[in-house]
């Protein structure tokens, strides 16, 4: 498994605990996988290696909690999100080519964190449900994961600033995720990024992930609805912090 998975034996160890910590967060709040699995991983797997596992494990995950979570989804915000995020990806793919792409990570993280940090302090954002503000949404949602990979935070945030209940901002995010994962699983294939290694990391990675996901989704009971607002605002903070330190040094 080592010689299959190019790691050593500590990497390995190490790897196959963050990712079933990963899939512990991913299976109680239905995101942040790929941002945990990056941050944790990213330093002994180059990011262009990573990225293809992150969508299959997000593939294997959303095909866990999808049948839970699709009849809480909000549908049509899903699909109206999804349809901006296709016209904000290419742009916000071609201007990663054409700025500092450090500097536009640092504006958008910074801009996460922000916001995060405004709603747990319970200032309420003027966002509203609507066609229109949840289309532009998408589209920015879109431009930041073309230009920094953590459009997934942008749309945690928005359903968050809605004031959702919980079982339908989980159910809306894990839907969301499975119909972004899957436009992002082919533009790989074309990019040629899905290789032989990438789905040998992921088939040894799948398991404790999976693990992971049925422990996070047991404990989103009733009973701890109430810690789930919380939970995901200091999360997204979290990530956002720890991404700005290691992009500034």
């Amino acid at each position: 498994m080592i010689a299959l998975a190019q790691l050593s034996a500590p990497e390995l160890a190490f790897a196959l605990i963050a990712v079933f910590m990963a899939g512990v967060v991913r299976g109680f709040a239905g995101f942040a996988l790929s941002a945990l699995i990056m941050a944790s991983l990213a330093s002994m797997i180059p990011p262009i290696e990573l990225i293809p596992v992150c969508t299959m494990l997000e593939l294997a995950s959303a095909a866990i909690l999808l049948k839970g979570g699709f009849t809480e989804a909000n549908k049509r915000m899903a699909l109206t999100l999804q349809a901006g995020a296709l016209i904000g990806v290419p742009t916000g793919l071609y201007l990663t080519t054409t700025i500092d792409p450090d500097l536009s990570k640092l504006v958008a993280l910074g801009l996460v964190v922000g916001l995060a940090l405004l709603q747990l302090a319970k200032v309420r954002l003027p966002l509203t449900a609507s066609p229109v503000p949840t289309f532009v949404t998408g589209i920015f949602s879109g431009f930041v994961t073309g230009l920094a990979s953590i459009g997934g935070m942008v749309i945690a945030l928005y359903t968050l600033a809605l004031q959702m209940p919980p079982k339908n901002m989980r159910g809306s995010l894990i839907l969301i995720i499975f119909i972004g994962g899957s436009l992002t699983f082919l533009w790989q294939l074309l990019y040629g990024m899905i290789t032989a290694l990438a789905f040998t990391r992921f088939a040894i990675f799948a398991v404790p992930m999976l693990a992971g996901v049925f422990l996070g989704r047991a404990y989103f009971r009733p009973e701890y609805e109430r810690y789930y607002r919380p939970f995901c605002l200091t999360l997204l903070i979290g990530l956002g912090l720890f991404g700005l330190l290691r992009t500034l040094l």
